[in-house]
């Protein structure tokens, strides 16, 4: 498969990668789910935000740069599927199972969106370690995956408590190297 600037999907991205598995556990959390819908809906990518949180969780920065494969993903694949599915409204019993099968296909290109990203951290030789507490990095990491625009004292709450989300969830997940 290609995205529209010709560039492939590596083979060897590997959906079950470590990152793909905090994000799992990350997500069970319904306060943490909470957070990342609603910076979703003031245009923050969900997977910008599971990575800044992952890589603070292992004591890693995050430096905001993101390789154009995951870029191309989300844009041809990723955003359109999550149009199509908030397009199709939830009660309509006639587009159920399109709307079913829409947000099933959303999860899965998030996974191939996510697998790009863990690629490319894991070879970014510009993510460094660093001494700062978890929930202090998890804050910078995730001001670094912010979108370009303002940041009202909204979304700063929002960014606080994802970090306080970060610092409950029990460490053991495999850091980016």
């Amino acid at each position: 498969m290609s995205c529209s600037s010709g560039s492939k999907i590596p083979e060897d991205a590997d959906p079950e990668n470590p990152l793909w598995h905090f994000a799992c556990r990350f997500w069970e959390s319904p306060r943490a789910q909470e957070m990342c819908l609603e910076l979703q809906s003031r245009g923050w990518s969900v997977t910008r935000i599971l990575c800044a949180i992952w890589l603070a969780s292992s004591g890693y920065r995050f430096t905001g740069r993101e390789s154009r494969s995951v870029t191309d993903w989300r844009s041809q694949v990723t955003g359109p599927l999550r149009s199509a599915r908030k397009y199709i409204t939830k009660t309509n019993p006639h587009t159920a199972m399109v709307r079913e099968c829409i947000a099933r296909s959303e999860l899965e290109a998030e996974r191939v969106e996510l697998a790009l990203a863990y690629q490319a951290l894991v070879s970014d030789t510009n993510t460094g370690s660093s001494e700062e507490p978890t929930a202090s990095l998890a804050r910078n990491n995730l001001l670094a995956a912010a979108p370009e625009g303002n940041m009202d004292n909204g979304t700063g709450r929002l960014l606080d408590t994802l970090a306080r989300e970060l610092s409950i969830l029990a460490k053991g997940d495999n850091g980016p190297c």
